[in-house]
C-alpha cells in the first residue's frame, strides 16, 4: 500500500516490482503518476522483523533509469498497463531526526516503528487514523519518501528499496487502499504487479497456460538494461506478472510458498514414469466456481502429502497393469505424446502436435485430476504405445491414483 501524508489531487498508473533477495531479503520497485499541490510524503508500509534498525533498508537511485517498468512490461508477450487510487494526512512531535538518503529527485527515511514517526517532518507523518483503520500494521517499519508539489499530473521515476523480510518465504506487494484514514472491505484496483520470486515458486508458476500470473518471454536479462537497474532484477530467470483490475478486496497482496514444500518434493522419476506437481491454483485471484477452489485450497496446504504418497501409488498402478500394458523405462529421449482432450496425440503440446501416431516406442504425457487436485502431470513410459481405445481406461487409472494419494478431506 502506498499512503500519503497529505492530500493528493491525483494517484495513478501504479506499478510495483517485486524480487526475492538472499538472506530473507526483498527488492520493491514503486511507480506511479501523482498530482499534488503541496510537499508531502509517500509511505510504504513494510513488514520488517521485529527491532530491525534504521540502516537495514537500502535505498536505491533509479532515476537514470526511469523506462525500468516499460522494460520490464517488454519481456511479456503483449503491452500492459496499471494504474490505481490511493489517499492521505498529517500530525504530532520529534526527537533525533531520522536517517535521510538522497534517492534521485527525492529523499527517503526509513521509520522503523510507528513511535518514530515524531522524528519525521510534521508534513510527512501519517495520522493517528491510519493506525486505528490497520492495527495488523502497528509493528511494520516504513519507507518514506518525499516529493516535490507539482501542478499537473507528472510521472515520477522509479521508487526502489531492499528490505528484510519477516517471512522469508513471501513476496509482498504492498497493494491495500486507505482513504482518508478508513479502509474500505473492496477498493477499485488497476495495479500491475511483477515479480521474481523464490526458485520455489518460479517452478510452481511456470506454465506454458498460466492461471493468474503470466510467464515473461524468457529471462530478464534480455529486456532489462543491467547496468541501470541497480541489481534489483535477476538477469538468468524470468518474470511474472499479474494485473488486479475493478473491485478487489481491499489487502495486501503476497505471493507465498506452499507451508512445508520443498523444491525436492516438486518432481520425481521413477523406472518407468515420472511425476512433477502443479499448483497454478494456489496463486489465482477470484475463483468463483467448484472445483477451482478446492484445488486452490489443496495447493495451499497438503502439496507436501501429494508428493510423500504419490509415488508409491503409482508404482502399484504400473505394477498392477503391467501384463496388460507393456511398459518401459521413461525417458524424455524417447518419442513424446500427449493427451489433446482424450485424443493422443505425437509432440508435447497442440503447438508443436499432431493427431498422427506411429506404432512402437514413446512415453505419454497424462494431465490427472481429482475434485481434490489440480491437473498434475504424470509421465509414462511405453515399449508400444497404447492402442488409442485404451488411454482413456489408463486416464481413469492415473485418477483413481491420485485421489489415492490425496483424499478428500473427511
Amino acid at each position: 500500500m502506498c499512503c500519503f501524508s497529505r492530500a493528493v489531487a491525483f494517484v495513478g498508473q501504479t506499478q510495483i516490482f517485486a524480487r526475492h533477495l538472499d538472506h530473507g531479503m526483498q527488492a520493491l520497485v514503486y511507480a506511479m503518476q501523482i498530482e499534488a499541490k503541496e510537499e508531502l510524503a509517500m509511505v510504504l508500509p513494510l513488514p520488517v522483523p521485529a527491532n530491525t534498525p534504521e540502516d537495514a533498508v537500502a535505498f536505491v537511485d533509479l532515476s537514470a533509469y526511469p523506462e525500468f517498468f516499460a522494460d520490464l512490461g517488454a519481456s511479456f508477450p503483449e503491452a500492459f498497463a496499471g494504474f490505481a487510487p490511493q489517499a492521505r494526512s498529517a500530525t504530532p512531535v520529534a526527537s533525533k531526526p531520522l536517517r535521510v538518503v538522497e534517492v534521485g529527485s527525492f529523499v527517503a527515511s526509513f521509520v522503523p516503528t510507528v513511535s518514530d514517526f515524531s522524528r519525521l517532518d510534521p508534513r510527512f507523518r501519517l495520522p493517528p487514523a491510519f493506525f486505528r483503520a490497520l492495527p495488523q500494521m502497528a509493528d511494520y517499519g516504513f519507507a518514506v519518501f518525499c516529493l516535490k508539489p507539482s501542478a499537473s499530473r507528472r510521472a515520477i521515476h522509479p521508487m526502489a528499496l531492499r528490505f528484510p523480510r519477516r517471512d522469508p518465504s513471501a513476496l509482498f506487494f504492498p497493494t491495500v487502499h486507505v482513504h482518508d484514514g478508513t479502509v474500505p472491505a473492496h477498493a477499485d484496483f488497476d495495479h500491475t504487479l511483477t515479480c521474481q520470486p523464490s526458485p520455489l515458486l518460479t517452478r510452481l508458476l511456470t506454465s506454458p497456460i498460466p492461471i493468474g500470473w503470466a510467464n515473461s518471454r524468457g529471462p530478464l536479462g534480455g529486456f532489462v538494461d543491467r547496468a541501470r537497474d541497480g541489481a534489483l532484477t535477476a538477469p538468468d530467470a524470468p518474470a511474472f506478472r499479474i494485473t488486479l483490475w475493478g473491485s478487489q478486496p481491499n489487502e495486501d497482496t503476497w505471493l507465498r510458498e506452499p507451508p512445508g514444500l520443498t523444491l525436492g518434493d516438486l518432481s520425481h522419476t521413477d523406472s518407468v514414469f515420472a511425476w512433477e506437481l502443479s499448483a497454478l491454483h494456489a496463486f489465482a485471484r477470484d475463483l468463483p466456481h467448484e472445483p477451482q477452489r478446492t484445488w486452490q485450497h489443496t495447493s495451499r496446504t497438503s502439496l507436501p502429502r501429494l508428493a510423500k504418497a504419490l509415488t508409491p501409488v503409482l508404482a502399484e498402478m504400473v505394477n498392477r497393469l503391467g501384463e496388460r500394458f507393456r511398459f518401459a523405462p521413461f525417458s524424455m529421449a524417447k518419442r513424446p505424446h500427449f493427451l489433446n482432450g482424450s485424443q493422443l496425440w505425437s509432440g508435447t503440446s497442440y503447438l508443436d502436435g499432431s493427431p498422427m501416431l506411429t506404432p512402437g516406442p514413446g512415453y505419454v504425457q497424462f494431465a490427472p485430476f481429482t475434485k481434490n487436485v489440480e491437473p498434475q502431470k504424470v509421465w509414462l513410459g511405453f515399449a508400444e504405445l497404447p492402442r488409442p481405445e485404451e488411454v482413456p481406461f489408463l486416464q481413469r487409472e492415473l485418477e483413481a491414483a491420485l485421489a489415492h494419494a490425496l483424499p478428500p478431506a473427511a
